[in-house]
């Protein structure tokens, strides 16, 4: 599409009906981000103008190359060593170069069922996998500390990742990143069966706690880091506690945090909407365990009708 053409379709697209979500008006722009002599990766990014807010959306994907050949999405799936995974569309979602040869590599399939985190590298033309997290739910690394990436595993634990040079280190629990030094993170985290705050310092080599601070949820109010870039959760970290490294390690609340507190009415409406949260679970998975029942019990009852031993289904 000439540019002048693009133009005009784009002019024309801003005065439809804005009951239209996209026009496709944009473009696919490639940019190399990782060329060694056996391994390529090339960013792809497409643009769609979203005419709701006159902006243009940007989505990046990833597309590999082993000496010189695209990696297929079977051959990505043999190196996976997953055949569940041989027929899918594999869509790379993220890439971090972590050596001259090698990348951090988050790949899911198209419809977002199964999701990987892997260390994909190559020499001599032959790639090799690494595969570091398998899931269900999202493969994509964190916001953490220059240097490092922050993974979850399928059971939520904390897997930190070194780029350079490349090493793995699993903590367990769920926490977010505030700060690494050396070889200790400051981590934040709730404990809501407890009903506290935890900022915690721990030795990542060893997956061991060197000091803790908790703070009551009936006093503090739960700080928005989910979101945060990895310099507004360490600066959250030093505006609101006092770090030592030294031997014993220690955090404590500063005298003049700016930490956020609430009431007791508010805590008395946090603990009202958690039961209530809890009570539609509840009956969410009761609903659910009844429909399979049924089905069980309608499937028992049809085989039985043909007089099928197989009926005795339990």
């Amino acid at each position: 599409m000439k540019v002048k053409k693009a133009s005009l379709l784009c002019s024309a697209a801003l005065a439809m009906s804005a009951a239209l979500l996209t026009v496709g008006c944009g473009g696919t722009t490639r940019k190399t981000v990782l060329s060694s002599d056996s391994l390529k990766v090339v960013a792809v990014t497409e643009s769609t103008l979203d005419i709701n807010v006159s902006e243009y959306r940007h989505y990046t994907t990833y597309a590999l190359y082993v000496d010189g050949t695209k990696l297929s999405d079977k051959a990505f799936a043999d190196l996976l060593q997953d055949a569940d995974a041989s027929d899918d569309q594999i869509v790379h979602t993220d890439a971090i170069v972590v050596a001259d040869d090698a990348v951090l590599l988050a790949s899911r399939t198209r419809d977002g069922s199964t999701c990987w985190t892997t260390h994909l590298s190559a020499q001599d033309g032959k790639a090799k996998l690494l595969k570091i997290i398998t899931s269900t739910t999202d493969c994509s690394p964190r916001p953490a500390p220059s240097g490092w990436s922050a993974l979850y595993d399928e059971a939520s634990n904390l897997v930190l990742v070194r780029t350079h040079p490349f090493a793995l280190h699993p903590i367990s629990g769920y926490w977010q990143v505030l700060w690494i030094e050396g070889d200790v993170v400051a981590l934040y985290a709730d404990e809501r069966a407890k009903e506290r705050l935890i900022v915690r310092l721990v030795r990542i080599s060893a997956d061991a706690t060197l000091a803790e601070q908790h703070l009551p949820m009936n006093t503090y109010a739960e700080p928005d880091l989910l979101h945060a870039s990895p310099d507004a959760r360490r600066q959250w970290l030093f505006d609101n506690f006092s770090v030592s490294l030294s031997v014993p390690a220690s955090i404590q609340l500063r005298p003049d945090n700016a930490l956020k507190t609430i009431t007791p009415a508010v805590w008395a409406q946090y603990q009202e909407m958690d039961r209530q949260n809890n009570e539609a679970d509840a009956r969410a998975r009761a609903e659910g365990q009844a429909r399979t029942d049924a089905l069980y019990r309608e499937v028992r009852e049809a085989e039985s009708a043909k007089g099928n031993p197989a009926s005795r289904i339990q």
